[in-house]
Parts: C-alpha cells; structure tokens; sequence
C-alpha cells in the first residue's frame, strides 16, 4: 500500500497552521516558504520568522502502517534599532517556537482540494495523528544562535530546529 498523496499536504498546512498562529500571536512578520510571498514589508520588519517545513519522509513498517518523519526549521531574525530595542526580543522569541514546537502538532485535513476539511463542516474533518518530537533523539528541538549576519545589515538570526515523527495506521481506518 503506497503512502497516501495527501499526507505531505495536510501535514504542511497543519504545521504552517500552528506555527504561524504563534509568530502572529507574538506579533512577528512570518512567512511559511511555497506558501507566502516574500513581500516588502516582511523584509523590513524590525523582527520577522521564517517557517520551513521539510518532509514527509515516508516508511510502510508492515502492510499499513507508516512512520512519517517531519523537519521543521523556523528562521528568526531581528534587526538591531538602537536604544529602542531590547537585545534579547529574539531570544525570547526562539522560546516561544521551542515550547510551541515542543508540544504535539495536531494534523487534520487542512486544504483547498476535494476530500479536505471544509471550515465550519466538522463532518468533513479528519484527524490523522500528532507529530511528536521524535522520542531518544536528544536533539529532537534545538535552538541555534548564528549572531550577526551579514555585520553590514545589523541583523540577529537564530533558529528553532525541529524534527518529528507520525504514525499512521491505516489498517482500520482509511484517513483520506
């Protein structure tokens, strides 16, 4: 039984999903990547988050039942702005995506094409699992400081990298 064609799908937007909500709910520019324009404005936000979202990586271990492997990547950037800025914004900010990314990310049928979740329509929707921060990776979340760069710009980047894991069991149930 081959992986179901709209698992990368529904797993791209349920991840763009929740982490989106978080850099908006910080009140930060964020662009997901093959989703959003890279807009002027987002390039001159004082403090912006760049979601990137890699996989899945599909594996049937016995006759339907999957192991997916996701990589999240969320890019932080904040601009020094003199007295005005606090200096450790971006820090804080790499903390709320590492507890955000800490926590299960719930995958629903998120989507425009036919079989997805229609808003509103609870019948139409289909819970497919939670990733998880895959379990005895020791560096299933990390926070990654790169300082300034480029030195000419004046700007901070750091990174909440992520990986999970998903199973899915379609033995009993068929989730599309």
């Amino acid at each position: 039984m081959p992986a179901n064609p709209n698992w990368a799908r529904w797993i791209f937007a349920s991840v763009a999903y929740v982490l989106k909500e978080c850099a908006t709910n910080a009140n930060l520019a964020v662009l997901v990547e093959h989703l959003d324009e890279r807009s002027a404005a987002f390039m001159d936000a004082t403090d912006r988050v760049e979601i990137r979202i890699t996989g899945p990586f599909s594996q049937e271990l016995s006759k339907g039942y999957f192991r997916l492997y996701v990589d999240v990547n969320v890019l932080l950037e904040s601009r020094y702005d003199g007295a005005i800025k606090n200096a450790n914004d971006i820090l804080v900010n790499a903390g709320l995506f590492q507890n955000a990314m800490d926590s299960p990310i719930p995958v629903w049928n998120y989507g425009n094409q036919v079989g997805d979740y229609v808003d509103g329509n609870t019948a139409t929707q289909v819970f497919l699992g939670c990733l998880e921060p895959r379990p005895g990776n020791s560096d299933s979340i990390r926070v990654l400081h790169f300082g300034q760069a480029p030195p000419p710009d004046k700007m901070k980047s750091s990174m909440v990298d992520a990986r999970y894991v998903l199973y899915i069991d379609c033995t009993d149930t068929d989730p599309d």
